[in-house]
């Protein structure tokens, strides 16, 4: 007769489905790395709402089987779809992971040539903590800076502007809709204010004709 201990334990195993619960938070972590791609073990742990022991487990035998991968920067490993293939946009994912080097890399899309003090107005930060933030991005080759005399200027490397749209787009919809909606805004008040400056240019010339318009 089996041991009333051994049904608690098998009992346990099944969600209120029948389901196996640990293979249901196996296949909820992989998504989650699908979805969120550069997260960190802790970050995982707070969203997933596993414990942190379980998270691990997990993680470690969807590795190991090749269905997703991880790489450390700095103090955390962070995991990612095996789908994604080039360095870049890991390194990308990880900071977009990070709510400030994520807000100063859209502001940069926004703003390039940005100065210290531009970046931490809008980031209502301190200048040493800026300061530490574009080290990072500086660092992992992401931005680059420019010295016009005693002034720091900050941009988005031009070889890196299209991987960080795409992986926006991809993993980020929502900062990426803002984002080309404001842009799209701009682009139109650009092509307004050019138009305009146009036709003024024409009305000014004193050998401009109305029949040269008409042509």
């Amino acid at each position: 007769m089996p041991d009333a201990a051994d049904n608690d334990d098998a009992n346990n195993s099944k969600d209120e489905r029948g389901f196996d619960k640990s293979e249901n938070n196996k296949i909820r972590l992989y998504k989650y790395i699908q979805n969120s791609p550069g997260s960190h073990l802790r970050k995982i742990v707070k969203d997933v709402g596993l414990a942190m022991g379980d998270t691990q487990y997990h993680l470690d035998i969807l590795e190991k089987s090749g269905q997703i991968k991880s790489r450390r920067f700095g103090l955390y490993r962070r995991y990612y779809p095996v789908a994604i293939h080039d360095a870049t946009s890991e390194i990308i994912l990880a900071f977009l992971r990070q709510e400030t080097s994520r807000d100063i890399l859209v502001y940069l899309i926004e703003h390039p040539n940005s100065t210290q003090g531009d970046i931490a107005n809008f980031k209502h930060f301190s200048a040493p903590t800026i300061n530490w933030h574009m080290s990072k991005l500086i660092e992992a080759g992401i931005a680059k800076s420019a010295r016009e005399w005693k002034v720091v200027r900050y941009s988005i490397k031009e070889e890196i502007l299209r991987s960080l749209a795409s992986n926006l787009k991809a993993y980020h919809p929502s900062v990426w809709n803002n984002l080309a909606s404001r842009l799209a805004e701009l682009f139109l008040e650009l092509s307004v204010s050019s138009g305009t400056a146009n036709k003024l240019e024409q009305n000014e010339d004193p050998e401009y004709t109305k029949e040269e318009d008409e042509k």
